[in-house]
């Protein structure tokens, strides 16, 4: 049996806690028939639906993502990895035993549920969602168990508050699922046929097929994870896999293909910044990745490379084709929508220079914080000080697009003015400055220093 899997367990299992999930249970099933006196099994099925479906979101969420903060604070992470235990091994025994105990209770209500449903005739719509229920619950678990592993800085105390924050957004996001926005019983009740990439599917096999797919995609980005915590050389083809894969899934279901390109650069600015905003090795990253492109090494410098500047690459590749047929098609009226959301990604990558700045820094402050507020003057203060002048874009470029700046004076003007695209350059001119300022000053004093080889995963 897996060593973690078998140490979750035993930490989660324990014959008091055993007994202690099913007594609460019944209390609150005892409790349903007290009130419920016309439609008792009804209200039952419904019940256990929402507990199944609370217990394993939130509760779990917390106990998955304490069985990786606790060794942390145990300061037992470095023993773990220093274990033999490979990733995948290491990732199933976390993701399986850690919220074990949730599981454990969400599993009776799915027995009751299924009884009941049973009793009223509706067995397939409870299995349908059970089913939903463990496939979209574990690919929530697997990501959010991988984001926790990539922002990981083992130096650093992992406090409970954030994760309570993040129990908290999970259980409104269970609840806006549930009813609110995709309205899950309607979902799952109707034979009406959706299509994605143009193949109609019935919308109860279409929501199962989505979330198997995120399962895989989550299990992938745990165990890539897992390998960049356990110090194993990996290159970022799961990260870009994962990033297409993502795209992939949502924009089936956007018709429209202007619509589809615009989401994907939407999807992959999100990952970009998300990606530069969860590293905590900045430094080390681009220490190794500086140390073996001067060496000659590049597959160590893929190995080394930080996420970021792979979804920027992907969604520069996806505007590229986009961007010349929209130009060549004037009658659609999008010859200005490409200039446009290349500026949106030359801002990002100007937002990603500015934190890269303060993430080499020699400090232990937060370089998100000092990236917001940099980012808070440029876009919102110096914008406000200059807009009567019509000077706001200097500071601020996709200001371009609004108000009414000097370039309307001007002839032969490009999108967004000549003032936006050269507020662009310059900052882009500084960023780069100050970045390689920052590199200059990592170099080591003498040839032939030896930086210590930490691999970033995919």
């Amino acid at each position: 049996m897996n060593p973690e899997l078998r140490r979750q367990l035993t930490l989660e299992l324990t014959p008091s806690r055993l007994v202690l999930m099913p007594a609460i249970l019944l209390l609150m099933a005892v409790c349903v028939f007290m009130i419920e006196q016309h439609e008792p099994v009804l209200y039952l099925h419904r019940g256990a639906l929402a507990v199944m479906g609370l217990l394993a979101a939130c509760v779990g969420t917390f106990t998955a993502l304490s069985s990786i903060n606790d060794e942390v604070n145990e300061r037992t992470w470095d023993q773990q990895r220093m274990s033999a235990m490979d990733p995948w091994r290491m990732a199933w025994g976390k993701l399986l035993g850690g919220p074990s105990y949730a599981w454990y209770g969400a599993l009776l209500c799915a027995g009751v549920a299924l009884a009941s449903g049973v009793l009223l005739g509706r067995t397939s719509y409870t299995l349908q969602t059970i089913l939903l229920c463990v496939l979209g619950i574990g690919a929530l678990h697997c990501g959010l168990m991988a984001s926790r592993l990539y922002g990981l800085d083992p130096a650093k105390p992992a406090g409970n508050r954030s994760t309570w924050g993040l129990v908290v957004i999970v259980f409104f996001l269970v609840q806006m699922v549930g009813g609110l926005v995709v309205g899950l019983d309607s979902l799952l009740g109707t034979r009406e046929m959706v299509r994605w990439w143009g193949v109609p599917m019935a919308a109860p096999r279409l929501a199962l097929f989505l979330a198997a797919l995120s399962l895989l995609l989550g299990l992938l980005a745990l165990w890539r994870a897992m390998a960049m915590q356990l110090s194993v050389p990996t290159t970022p083809w799961a990260w870009a896999l994962g990033n297409a894969a993502a795209c992939m899934l949502l924009l089936g279901l956007v018709p429209d293909n202007t619509a589809r390109v615009l989401g994907a650069i939407a999807l992959l600015v999100l990952a970009t910044y998300y990606a530069a905003a969860m590293d905590s090795q900045t430094a080390q990253r681009w220490r190794n990745v500086l140390y073996s492109a001067r060496h000659g090494q590049w597959r160590r410098v893929w190995q080394s490379l930080p996420l970021w500047p792979v979804s920027w690459f992907m969604a520069f590749a996806v505007l590229l084709p986009a961007y010349i047929l929209w130009n060549a098609d004037p009658l659609a009226a999008r010859d200005r929508l490409g200039p446009f959301v290349l500026m949106v990604l030359l801002h990002v990558l100007r937002d990603c220079g500015i934190h890269l700045f303060f993430a080499l820094r020699n400090s232990y402050r937060s370089p998100l914080g000092m990236t917001m507020l940099v980012l808070l003057v440029l876009g919102g203060i110096l914008p406000a000080i200059f807009w009567s002048t019509g000077l706001a874009p200097l500071f601020e470029p996709l200001y371009g697009a609004f108000g009414r700046p000097l370039h309307h004076a001007m002839t032969n003007a490009p999108s967004l003015g000549w003032l936006a695209w050269a507020g662009m350059l310059v900052q882009l001119a500084a960023v780069a400055a100050a970045v390689l300022w920052r590199f200059a000053q990592m170099a080591p004093a003498a040839q032939g220093t030896q930086w210590p080889q930490r691999m970033s995963g995919g």
